[in-house]
């Protein structure tokens, strides 16, 4: 009997810890991107990039906010002393995860060519910094930007692209796979192809028209099918790590759910953001219904069977989920005459209008069921209060941005709590910085950035996201 008892405690301790061994962490961070808070745009013999060109020789941002902005500059985080301080205030602030992408224009600056030393090393040392400080490095290879060599050649319109994006991806991954275990491939392909393209396309960008103008959906499927293709060989390459797609998931709903055009524009805007990605994926073909609308703007786009299957078997180990407000729809007479409303939270209080956490939830609970229940990471949910996001003396108070935050971590951890195989969540940005067309007019920053001077200062969000990660740092 005493033998038996022995034997069962050694089986059970042993069951614990294999449990326990196979357990994920759950991640708490902040997210960035490179172009948005590097700086530094021609330093250590980095090439000029897509958004580069964009800022300084088209001037993109004056489209939106009047005047002409750059990220040349922007918050310095190339520069290691600055970069150092920064990775201090994440450990303040009690983050186990960050989230940032590499600048291929200066790891490879023609694009296709030899591999930048200088830029190689710079991520070598930041990514032995973070670790260091024990924090998880999630690396983005692509986050919307590119030489802008390859620009001019038509970026993701010219059939090259997916080879001069594998090259850049496969030094990435045998440079740092021995030590990143979490590898991002490509982040919101619906932004850059049917939202930001749409804008360039409308403007005088002196791009080749033939190759810039290709239809939106050959280069979304050109895209997929180099995820698929890099995912393969990471996993060939047999690295102790992850990789993974972000894609951004907004459902949509009706203005006015009484009127059947509302509900039909809904249906419509959310098979094209969300099944539109999802669905090649995980269940291996594009939604019918988008496709069918869509014929009148890529009429010459197929999906052949074969590569339906490619990228449906050559799947993400994760998938990152970018959340900021679901997609409140009005229709005319057919689903494609829609139009978004306005989701800016400044029009509206923080309990009412586009701040709707359940959509997040619901978004989870989605992938849950209808997608295999993949594992999740919130790569980026965050928001920005004109009203809110200004210094008086030496203190910022956002309550909004606090509560945005606090309830939408309820809602992840409600949807992790009934099921959902969420791993992680992080908070889009630790630090005011340039967003993309918006410039520096719009601050989303747990951190305030003064622009002229460098100067950080913590904003209150930043003290109340530290006490949720606080609260749950056992999860």
């Amino acid at each position: 009997m005493k033998n038996s008892l022995l034997l069962f405690g050694l089986l059970t301790c042993a069951t614990l810890t294999a449990q326990a061994q196979k357990k994920k962490p759950f991640f708490w961070g902040v997210a960035t991107a490179a172009y948005q808070v590097e700086g530094a745009y021609q330093t250590d013999g980095k090439g000029e990039s897509k958004w580069d060109f964009l800022t300084n020789k088209v001037g993109i941002t004056q489209f939106t906010i009047g005047e002409k902005q750059t990220a040349n500059v922007s918050i310095n985080m190339y520069d290691r002393t600055q970069y150092l301080k920064d990775i201090q205030l994440m450990k303040q602030l009690g983050v186990n995860a960050y989230r940032f992408s590499l600048d291929w224009s200066r790891i490879i600056p023609d694009g296709s060519g030899a591999a930048n030393e200088k830029a190689l090393a710079h991520y070598d040392v930041l990514i032995d910094d973070l670790l260091a400080a024990g924090i998880e490095p999630f690396v983005t290879i692509y986050h919307f930007d590119y030489p802008a060599v390859l620009l001019q050649k038509g970026g993701w319109g010219n059939p090259d692209m997916p080879n001069w994006y594998i090259n850049y991806a496969t030094t990435v991954i045998k440079r740092y796979g021995h030590k990143v275990k979490h590898f991002i491939t490509f982040n919101e392909p619906y932004i850059e192809f049917f939202l930001v393209e749409n804008m360039l396309n409308a403007q005088d960008t002196k791009l080749p028209p033939k190759e810039y103008y290709m239809s939106q959906m050959q280069k979304a499927h050109r895209q997929l099918m180099t995820n698929a293709r890099i995912i393969k060989l990471y996993h060939d390459l047999h690295l102790k790590g992850e990789i993974g797609l972000v894609l951004n998931l907004n459902p949509a709903a009706p203005w006015d759910t009484a009127k059947a055009a509302d509900r039909r524009a809904a249906h419509f805007q959310d098979v094209l953001i969300n099944d539109l990605f999802l669905d090649p994926i995980y269940k291996g073909h594009y939604p019918k219904m988008a496709l069918d609308s869509l014929k009148k703007y890529n009429p010459d786009f197929v999906a052949p069977a074969q590569d339906m299957a490619f990228i449906r078997q050559h799947k993400p180990d994760f998938l990152g989920v970018n959340f900021y407000a679901p997609a409140i729809v009005k229709g005319e007479d057919t689903p494609m005459s829609l139009k978004w409303l306005d989701n800016n939270p400044d029009s509206v209080k923080s309990n009412v209008g586009p701040v709707r956490p359940v959509y997040l939830y619901k978004i989870l609970m989605r992938l849950k069921t209808e997608y295999g229940n993949p594992t999740v990471f919130i790569t980026e949910n965050g928001t920005g209060f004109k009203s809110e996001d200004v210094k008086v003396g030496t203190k910022i108070n956002d309550p909004m941005r606090s509560d945005y935050i606090r309830r939408h971590i309820d809602y992840t951890l409600k949807a992790k709590k009934e099921g959902a195989n969420v791993h992680g969540y992080m908070v889009w940005s630790g630090w005011d910085n340039f967003e993309w067309v918006s410039g520096y007019t719009k601050r989303l920053g747990l951190i305030y950035v003064d622009f002229a001077t460098q100067e950080r200062t913590p904003k209150q969000s930043f003290y109340d996201y530290q006490k949720i990660i606080q609260t749950h740092k056992n999860l």
